[in-house]
């Protein structure tokens, strides 16, 4: 949910990292909440059923070995929450985008769905995207569906594994009561309306869309545009109406109007459209230093194109250097230094860069922007 633009090489920033930290936190607050209630239902309102002796029994016979079952545990709780929000959206006639669920990675691309690998530490708790089909409240009603999915699908997750673990044996009668706990923190966790590491939480995108106003079209028109890069479509020829509506984004410091004009940004680039590069350049430099971090670098290495655009060395170093770490396409930042490297007579060090970046580039999720960055890579050939 809540999709920024993709990008791929992860350097832990400190705000994202405490965003990651109290995420955390509260999710196993919430697991122990529901441990203990469970506890005391079991021991007070049911004692001596069947599950009640399980648990005691599994106290003897689970070893060291079993810690083993948690990052499988951990995938399962995740990946129900994950696949919650697209079978909302499905279940609304949206088409699919993206799943991510701890290191696996699902994508649309021109040539159908694909796997990759995830490698973004910031995205290893899990993202789904679907893109709308609809308009108006049907737009409104697809969003809502999509965003709920998650929170119910942990919730029914919670709730089904309390009487598998009724019916276990003692190991996996324990195995299903720590994922009814963590499911039920997810659950109690994404509702909460809070921003962490340039996320909103599913509480809060309820609330964003239910307000009314534009944040439906927003986050439509961002979803659109995403899908259609992921597929393959280069930013010139992106949908017309969705364009129209990010440039429509009134909010100056929203996460939806950096991510739109970013979006505007490479259009431009793409049209070779030198009035609007240098309109969202200005926008996106007016408005950095207010986005959290790890997304921000990603608006500095497009700064840094900009500069190179613009025959500005100084311009160029200077958001190459505030654009490290970060959630960034490994290409486009290739792409700034080889740029930097022409700009500084360095033809070796271009050279190389340019070369590194088409490697990269051969890696990229994102097929539509991937065109205009190798267009832009061919720009840098020559001894010029």
């Amino acid at each position: 949910m809540d999709p920024q633009p993709k990008r791929s090489s992860w350097s832990p920033s400190t705000d994202n990292t405490k965003g990651i930290l109290v995420t955390v936190l509260i999710v196993v607050l919430g697991g122990l909440l529901f441990a203990a209630l469970a506890n005391w239902v079991t021991r007070s309102v049911l004692p001596g059923t069947r599950l009640v002796q399980a648990l005691a029994e599994s106290r003897g016979i689970l070893t060291a070995w079993d810690i083993l079952a948690i990052p499988v545990l951990i995938m399962f709780v995740l990946g129900t929450h994950e696949i919650g929000h697209l079978l909302g959206g499905l279940s609304q006639r949206m088409k699919f985008v993206l799943l991510i669920v701890g290191p696996f990675g699902w994508h649309a691309s021109a040539a159908g769905i694909r796997f990759q690998w995830n490698t973004h530490v910031a995205f290893m708790g899990g993202l789904a995207a679907a893109s709308p089909t609809e308009t108006g409240a049907s737009l409104r009603r697809q969003l809502l569906v999509l965003i709920a999915g998650g929170p119910v699908a942990s919730l029914l997750l919670a709730i089904l594994a309390v009487p598998l673990a009724a019916v276990s044996d003692p190991r996996f009668a324990a195995y299903f009561t720590w994922s009814a706990a963590m499911s039920f923190g997810i659950f109690f966790v994404t509702l909460i309306p809070t921003r962490a590491g340039g996320f909103m939480s599913d509480g809060m995108q309820l609330i964003d869309v239910l307000r009314g106003g534009s944040a439906a079209i927003e986050k439509s028109a961002l979803l659109q545009v995403f899908a259609q890069s992921m597929e393959g479509v280069r930013p010139r020829d992106w949908s017309a109406s969705a364009i129209d509506a990010l440039s429509r984004i009134e909010s100056e410091k929203s996460p939806q109007q950096s991510g739109g004009s970013l979006y505007l940004l490479a259009r431009a680039m793409d049209c070779q459209h030198q009035d609007n590069i240098a309109r969202y350049r200005k926008r996106l430099e007016e408005g950095v230093d207010a986005q959290p971090s790890a997304f921000k670098q990603t608006i500095h290495i497009e700064l840094a194109i900009c500069a190179w655009l613009a025959g500005d060395a100084a311009a160029l170093r200077r958001h190459l250097e505030a654009g490290k770490g970060g959630i960034v396409e490994e290409s486009r930042r290739l792409l700034a230094q080889a740029a930097l490297a022409k700009l500084e007579g360095r033809h070796e060090d271009r050279e190389r860069d340019r070369l590194l970046a088409l490697k990269a580039l051969a890696k990229t999720s994102d097929a539509g922007q991937g065109k205009l960055t190798e267009d832009q890579l061919a720009m840098l050939q020559g001894t010029s």
